[in-house]
């Protein structure tokens, strides 16, 4: 794809969205709401579709995701980096061990399962998380309306989750922690959803419902699901009584126990080497800044900027300012929800010396909906009317910055006129051989996306010839790379054929 090609490219996405979000509005002011929230919702699918269509793995951390999917096709239940080794190997190192339990198996399973429906491809790949996270937009709009009631909140909410830049980012596997946060998040807001639906009509169901949902949120990212547990108690405290409470803390505890043990069970009785390493990997999170991802406690004070717009500062001043005024003798339990939701979350990151952008993404909703209410109220009465203040063209300034910033960001992470070319001739070559079975390819930089892409086994080490002649006596196709860093004796043995690694693929890495 040429430059001019990306130029067409991006006019036209940018042109279609310009086009759809517009009749949004043009449907709002006719209090068309669902149409509204349908084409909110279907731009928010259009731009993590866009941005899922790189044709090549994404280095970090995607590349391990899709090759552990893609293994897990085979085998469900025994998730595997490599399919073997015919090399040593340190099996607490996540990047090159055997057994992979580095993530929890949800998010890899339906990876797996859209691989092997629609075919090992990237597109494969992403898809469920385009799809779980477009779904997103609308339990944003979901939890808006069920706490407090105003349709206007709601579609201000969605919009801005649906044009959110790392929102965009994470689901397409363009950065750190991908598709994982975005099924957490997914789970996490529909195990909200659930919870929420059952304080306002009392139905033990959604409780059972709630707790498979929190449950699957462990079952992708362990422990933050239970955030679950305050949220419940901060919406229901005054609206039920103390045996109301403990029915229904029961049943979500019950639920999320039988939804998420059972794997860890299995997992520690089958490869408790590798899933002990992995509990005590999870703890480090709190005492290190591992593989370079520390941060100073104010770190994610600093990221809310940039993950959602400069003005988040603003808007939760005012909020935790009017949230907490004298008049209100009590804290509304809808506030009170959303300070829980950000807080909690925000202060155990903040200690924990591991900081990665990601980490706090399943939080977002709670500041779309707060932003929500920060523009109602600037612009919009009581009753719904625009507001007629010496004041009101400034307030529908501070709206139109808001809002631009965060259209700004969306554009700036989804880079619509960037084109793929050196990708798609990276990934061509990568396909291009077809290994015989039992293949080895040695010195190639870059190991797990040739093992997505082809059938082999594949180390970035160069062997010698003691292990060459080993593994040739067992049978194996020996490959290796030659980028002119081999010994002559490597060269000049003919047990192991030398293949060129094309030099795109380095520049595109």
């Amino acid at each position: 794809m040429t430059n001019i090609d990306g130029l067409i490219q991006g006019m036209f996405i940018v042109s279609l969205l310009t086009i759809l979000y517009g009749i949004s509005i043009f449907l709002y002011l006719k209090k068309r709401i669902y149409p509204t929230l349908f084409l909110i919702v279907f731009s928010g699918f259009a731009l993590r579709l866009f941005c899922s269509s790189n044709p090549m793995l994404h280095p970090w951390d995607e590349r391990y995701h899709a090759l552990v999917a893609k293994n897990i096709m085979e085998q469900p239940f025994e998730p595997k980096l490599y399919k073997y080794h015919v090399l040593d190997y340190d099996y607490r190192s996540w990047t090159a061990n055997k057994v992979w339990l580095h993530k929890q198996p949800i998010p890899l399973w339906s990876m797996a399962l859209s691989l092997k429906v629609f075919g090992v491809n990237e597109f494969s790949l992403r898809l469920p998380s385009v799809f779980l996270s477009t779904f997103c937009i609308y339990l944003t709009f979901c939890i808006s309306l069920l706490l407090f009631g105003s349709d206007r909140v709601g579609l201000i909410a969605a919009f801005l989750h649906s044009i959110n830049g790392l929102a965009i980012e994470l689901s397409s596997g363009k950065v750190a922690t991908d598709h994982i946060d975005t099924f957490f998040l997914f789970f996490t807001e529909l195990s909200i959803f659930f919870v929420l639906l059952n304080a306002k009509n009392g139905k033990k169901v959604f409780m059972f419902v709630a707790g498979i949902a929190c449950g699957a949120a462990i079952l992708t990212k362990w422990l933050p699901a239970l955030i679950i547990f305050p949220l419940y108690l901060a919406i229901n405290a005054k609206n039920k009584n103390k045996r109301q409470l403990l029915t229904d803390l029961i049943i979500l505890s019950t639920t999320i126990s039988l939804t998420a043990l059972p794997w860890q069970i299995y997992a520690q009785w089958l490869f408790p080497l590798e899933y002990q390493w992995e509990q005590h990997f999870n703890k480090l999170h709190f005492t290190e800044g591992l593989e370079g991802n520390g941060g100073a406690w104010w770190y994610f004070v600093d990221r809310i900027r940039i993950n959602v717009n400069e003005m988040i500062y603003i808007i939760l001043l005012w909020f935790f300012y009017d949230a907490l005024q004298k008049e209100n003798k009590a804290l509304k339990s809808e506030n009170l929800f959303l300070l829980i939701y950000i807080a909690v979350p925000f202060l155990v990151f903040s200690i924990a010396k591991t900081k990665m952008p990601g980490y706090l993404l399943f939080t977002f909703p709670a500041y779309f909906i707060i932003s929500g209410l920060f523009i109602e109220r600037l612009v919009f009465s009581a009753h719904g009317v625009l507001r007629k203040t010496k004041f009101q063209k400034f307030n529908i300034f501070i709206v139109t910055v808001i809002f631009a910033l965060a259209i700004r960001y969306g554009l700036e992470r989804v880079k619509p006129f960037k084109t793929h070319e050196k990708e798609m001739l990276a990934k061509k070559e990568m396909m291009r051989t077809n290994f015989p079975p039992k293949s080895v390819v040695f010195n190639i930089p870059y190991p797990i996306e040739l093992m997505f892409y082809a059938s082999c086994i594949a180390y970035p080490v160069i062997p010698d010839s003691s292990l060459i002649n080993q593994l040739y006596d067992k049978n194996y196709h020996l490959f290796i790379v030659d980028n002119d860093d081999l010994s002559n004796n490597v060269k000049k043995n003919s047990k192991i054929k030398k293949i060129k690694l094309p030099a795109v693929m380095s520049q595109n890495h």
